[in-house]
């Protein structure tokens, strides 16, 4: 099955770094033969923070989206149009090597194969799940910020998963070696949060962007996967053994939710961070 990319930038990029932002798709539509996949898919290169956050900006208040804060993201990904729409600030990620690049747009692009329609950015807040929120002091708005960093962790369970049963892990152990090698600003914000109930839940389901990611390449049997987990365990040493043991549970039941819809994962998942973690 072909799929239409079409890349926008801003004038005066270097075309050589287009030509690989390509190559680099490619690598993954390759392997996409499905006929549910999406048909059509937009990369845009934007030229700095400043120009990506106003674009998110005024997209969020034209459709009524509620999430985090997106650039601080290596890339990003979403379908709030209707059809799968990558964003990269060229600013972002100056300095970072071909190789982490390489394995952020092949992680984006698994995004759009799988999860290229509206109904994996709209989220449920059941009353139970509100209710559970507020047993831990988390109203709606830090729910909605709980399930967001949650969504992500689901979503990019699927892709590993997918890109490694491609052949392609390669670019994901390097992008997640890449993300650990620095969490002074996770540790800062942990060490503010960490003695209140509500956002500590928070900061433990953003946590999940990293750990989750590893659990299912040892479920796939991936064989640096044992690897990754002490390289975790290292580089969020600050957690105590009891947070990171529960988090790693957390991830592990995560794992074994995939027989149900979305949704259904998406609660299933937060209310057991909310209620044991």
């Amino acid at each position: 099955m072909e799929i239409q990319i079409e890349i926008i930038s801003y004038e005066g990029i270097d075309n050589t770094f287009l030509l690989k932002i390509r190559k680099w798709a490619n690598e993954v539509l390759e392997k996409a033969i499905h006929s549910s996949y999406p048909h059509y898919l937009r990369i845009t290169i934007w030229k700095n923070n400043e120009e990506l956050r106003d674009f998110y900006h005024s997209e969020k208040v034209a459709l009524g989206v509620v999430t985090g804060e997106e650039i601080d993201f290596l890339a990003t990904h979403e379908a709030w149009r209707g059809y799968p729409r990558i964003h990269i600030s060229h600013e972002r990620i100056q300095g970072i090597s071909n190789s982490v690049i390489q394995g952020v747009l092949h992680h984006e692009i698994g995004h759009t194969l799988l999860h290229g329609s509206p109904e994996f950015y709209r989220f449920r807040f059941t009353d139970r799940l509100q209710e559970a929120g507020l047993d831990k002091g988390i109203d709606l708005p830090l729910l909605q910020q709980c399930v967001y960093f949650v969504s992500i962790a689901i979503k990019d369970l699927d892709v590993i998963k997918w890109l490694a049963e491609s052949g392609l892990w390669h670019g994901q152990h390097t992008l997640l070696e890449y993300l650990m090698l620095d969490t002074k600003e996770e540790k800062q914000a942990w060490n503010i949060v960490r003695n209140s109930t509500a956002y500590a839940k928070i900061a433990k389901a953003a946590f999940l962007k990293v750990i989750l990611p590893i659990e299912a390449m040892i479920s796939v049997a991936f064989e640096e996967a044992q690897n990754l987990k002490g390289r975790w365990n290292e580089a969020y040493s600050w957690l105590s053994d009891s947070e990171r043991d529960d988090l790693f549970q957390l991830c592990q039941g995560m794992v074994e939710y995939e027989s149900m819809t979305f949704q259904e994962r998406l609660e299933q998942a937060t209310l057991k961070l909310i209620q044991d973690v």
